[in-house]
């Protein structure tokens, strides 16, 4: 294989899409740590305290799902242009949506100090994120046994 393919494939739309994903996992990690290890009672009581912390601790989530939904956005439109649209990156792609929507839900509740949809909008998040990893990680499943099944014809021709 010559370094121009290997190229190619890592800077392929998909492994932008698992990339993302890893920065999301993250986030959700961190938020997971700070709110369950280092101030499981922290409780904001003014809209500036809330703020403070959707821009610290909240920030790597956010980022991660805005990276999701763009490369994810990015990897549909490559495989439109090239006519190959199949079902996984659609699907990735309403995913990579409803997470992005359950943190905007997530945030506006936290900003107006109420946290009881919270976990609502936090569980709706963590589903968009398996509902991608999941169409990623099935399509490509399919491709490598694809590529093995065309690897096993060509040697027996």
């Amino acid at each position: 294989m010559d370094g121009t393919l290997e190229n190619d494939h890592r800077s392929s739309p998909r492994t932008w899409v698992w990339a993302a994903l890893v920065l999301q996992l993250f986030g959700l990690a961190l938020d997971a740590v700070w709110h369950g290890l280092i101030d499981p009672h922290f409780e904001a009581v003014t809209a500036d305290q809330m703020v403070a912390h959707l821009s610290t601790v909240h920030l790597p989530i956010y980022i991660g799902v805005l990276s999701v939904l763009m490369s994810t956005t990015w990897a549909l439109v490559d495989q439109m242009r090239q006519s190959k649209l199949g079902v996984a990156l659609p699907v990735a792609f309403a995913g990579a949506l409803v997470s992005t929507v359950g943190e905007i839900w997530h945030a506006y509740t936290h900003l107006q100090l109420n946290t009881h949809s919270g976990p609502i909008a936090g569980t709706m998040s963590s589903l968009g994120f398996i509902v991608v990893v999941t169409a990623l990680w099935l399509s490509g499943r399919r491709g490598h046994r694809g590529a093995a099944e065309n690897l096993h014809e060509q040697r027996r021709a």
